[in-house]
């Protein structure tokens, strides 16, 4: 009788550890989103099974600022963000890292000049309106910089990037740095042209953001879910008829309207991210934003970036994606 109870409560026992095991990570992990074409791509993956086993559940903000706010308050598990608000919401509640370097965007955001200034030069001392402490911030730094001037060339117009455009049209400004499609719109009505726009020298890069506490448990779910990003972006070269109409219709867009809009993003492949983490590359690009942030006084403190990014989810990924 001893023997058979001790049996039972063997038994019990391992059925109790072999549910708790399997239950372990059924929770979701949260993906944050927002109206941007790459956001999309997960509502490819989810339509076609791409998550394989992992419990996914994607989670849409109106606001980026309330998406990342999200990540930071534990809300959520991913978010899409850049490396530029990585630094700046270091240290603002729960630790993240940088898991994949996934896009840049070219040509979308740019300098908008009046018609007559043929010489970029001309606009030492000039008012530029840009919306400061932000990635557009950077990038006119950046456009500055190509142009031969420096921050302290010109003055600066803090403002919105939609009021910016307003205060070009008016010509209550000389410049504007903004987005499109402020851009073109400031261009069209205020007299004006594109003089530069983001290009592939501008370091500003997309990425996905994972929490620290769901990353570290999570590592093969997290290979599973960066599998399933690629395996979205096959089925969009494959099947865009279909993709784009998942796509555009979560963004109030026909398909067409949102295939031109896609197609300015430049999505990074698995390789290049390899390249990416597992050379200085992340690092040298952390530590320019990192230093411009400082120089401007938007952050106070120094950042170890080294602790921003985890290139342990892209190591374990083995052969080509």
């Amino acid at each position: 009788m001893k023997s058979k109870t001790t049996l039972m409560t063997i038994l019990l026992s391992f059925i109790i550890i072999f549910s708790i095991s399997c239950s372990k990570h059924k929770e979701p992990i949260r993906i944050a989103i927002n109206g941007w074409p790459p956001c999309e791509l997960w509502y490819v993956a989810e339509d076609q099974g791409y998550f394989d086993d992992i419990p996914v559940e994607i989670v849409r903000f109106t606001a980026w600022s309330d998406s990342l706010a999200a990540l930071y308050l534990g809300k959520v598990d991913v978010v899409h963000s850049t490396y530029f608000n990585t630094i700046y919401y270091n240290g603002k509640g729960e630790g993240a890292s940088i898991i994949l370097s996934s896009n840049i965007i070219l040509g979308v955001e740019g300098l908008v000049v009046k018609k007559d200034l043929s010489d970029l030069k001309k606009l030492k001392g000039k008012k530029i309106a840009v919306e400061t402490g932000t990635d557009e911030h950077f990038l006119l730094h950046k456009s500055l910089e190509k142009i031969g001037l420096s921050d302290n060339d010109i003055e600066i117009v803090s403002t919105s990037s939609e009021n910016a455009m307003e205060l070009f049209i008016k010509g209550e400004v000389d410049a504007a740095f903004t987005y499109e499609p402020f851009l073109s719109n400031a261009a069209n009505a205020g007299k004006g042209r594109i003089a530069l726009t983001t290009d592939e020298n501008m370091n500003y890069n997309d990425c996905l953001l994972a929490r620290d506490e769901s990353l570290y448990k999570r590592k093969d779910d997290y290979a599973k879910l960066i599998k399933a990003w690629y395996k979205a972006q096959d089925f969009v070269s494959k099947n865009p008829e279909k993709a784009y109409r998942i796509m555009s219709s979560k963004e109030n867009m026909t398909s067409k309207e949102f295939k031109e809009y896609y197609e300015k993003f430049t999505f990074l492949s698995f390789e290049e991210n390899k390249k990416i983490f597992f050379s200085n590359r992340i690092e040298a690009e952390l530590n320019e934003l990192k230093t411009f942030m400082l120089e401007i006084d938007l952050i106070d403190d120094e950042v170890d970036v080294k602790t921003l990014y985890n290139p342990s989810i892209i190591k374990g990924i083995k052969g080509d994606l």
